[in-house]
């Protein structure tokens, strides 16, 4: 009875540190450098208040309080139409930042808050400016700087920022793995489209910190989507400009999603045109029948490819591998290169086709096995089943 009694607390004691340990604020990042389950980031955000009450001088406490809000997805407040994309949370996070200016004003938390919650508006750029001041080796607002000065065209502060940011070896050596996988398939001069974050940023990391393929243009098209970063590369490009605003409404922005790939790829150098595999369904729906995938980008041509022989070689003789198969850093953001190396489900199940069809069942189960390992750890295991299971 003793030992019985002994062992419930024991169990009690044990159960209460766990509990204890998931009522600890903790450290809030950026999605793009760890990601996290929603309900994590809506008990961080109630921690961080405690935080914020006890002590509204704590800028840190703020700053985590900031980021778990911008982080938390609360039903009813997304908005998926284009002019917002789902920054309707955005009304929420001003009343934190104009609480903050109240609170703590002149600290770098603030001042890159309010920065970051201004969504690139060049007005706020003595913020930025500011927070980079008060602490020069925080990556965050060097991010930061390299987006404004890519936005506005100064591409000697964009390039020196992106030196100054490779330095501090912040980035994830998986998320730049994968983007140096896709700049080893393109062509000289190649024109590549991205959409998101994570690949935008390591592609321009790897172009002027590593010199590695510089010749290629990369355009993101949530960047496209600004009047003024469009026309200044449509005239880079030597492209006439739109005949319709993007954002002017709902047909607009769905027109320019339908004609934009389209439209660079009549660049007048005749420059090759990719659409990397981020891009998502919209942009691409159209034009389906006239892409090709080649490994982690799809070739844009309105005639014939014969991609099989392209996608092998640069998986066979250009990519580098070996990080999916183990990766040994520490590395802050796993689950997002776990994520993003689910991107090379389609390629590796292509290549396993292909083996299987000419009776090299060794390489195809191979390939099956790399699919089958990327699909599972970034939990896309229904379309693993797709290409493998279903006939």
């Amino acid at each position: 009875m003793k030992y019985i009694l002994l062992l419930l607390s024991s169990i009690l004691v044990f159960g209460s540190i766990i509990n204890s340990n998931a009522q600890i604020p903790e450290k809030i990042y950026g999605k793009n450098k760890v990601l996290k389950p929603n309900e994590y980031y809506i008990q961080q955000l109630e921690l961080w208040k405690t935080e914020v009450n006890k002590n509204p001088k704590n800028a840190d406490a703020w700053y985590n309080y900031y980021r778990a809000n911008r982080n938390a997805y609360i039903k009813g407040e997304e908005d998926n139409s284009q002019k917002a994309k789902g920054t309707s949370r955005f009304k929420r996070l001003q009343t934190i930042v104009d609480d903050m200016e109240k609170a703590v004003p002149s600290s770098y938390e603030f001042n890159f808050v309010k920065w970051l919650n201004g969504n690139n508006d060049p007005s706020l750029f003595p913020f930025l400016e500011k927070a980079h001041t008060l602490s020069p080796k925080s990556p965050e607002p060097i991010m930061s700087l390299i987006f404004y000065y890519e936005i506005q065209g100064n591409y000697d502060l964009r390039n020196k920022n992106i030196e100054k940011y490779y330095s501090l070896g912040d980035y994830s050596p998986g998320l730049l793995n994968f983007s140096y996988n896709l700049l080893s398939e393109l062509e000289k001069d190649a024109i590549v489209f991205t959409e998101g974050d994570k690949d935008t940023e390591a592609i321009l990391l790897l172009q002027q910190g590593r010199k590695y393929r510089p010749d290629v243009k990369m355009l993101n098209l949530n960047l496209l989507l600004m009047n003024e970063y469009r026309e200044r590369v449509f005239k880079e490009l030597e492209l006439p400009p739109l005949d319709f605003a993007p954002l002017q409404n709902e047909e607009t922005y769905k027109k320019f999603q339908q004609v934009i790939i389209k439209h660079v790829a009549n660049n007048p150098k005749g420059r090759p045109v990719h659409s990397s595999v981020t891009v998502s369904t919209p942009y691409t729906y159209e034009i389906n029948n006239s892409l090709y995938l080649t490994g982690l980008t799809y070739l844009y041509n309105i005639k014939p490819v014969e991609n099989m022989t392209i996608l092998k070689n640069n998986i066979e003789e250009l990519f580098l591998l070996d990080y999916i198969k183990e990766y040994f850093p520490i590395d802050l953001s796993v689950g997002n290169v776990n994520s993003m190396n689910g991107n090379y489900l389609p390629a590796f199940a292509e290549l396993s086709r292909y083996y299987a069809n000419i009776n090299n069942n060794t390489k195809a189960d191979y390939y099956q096995a790399l699919a089958l390992k990327v699909a599972k750890a970034a939990e896309r295991m229904g379309e693993y089943e797709t290409y493998f299971t279903k006939k």
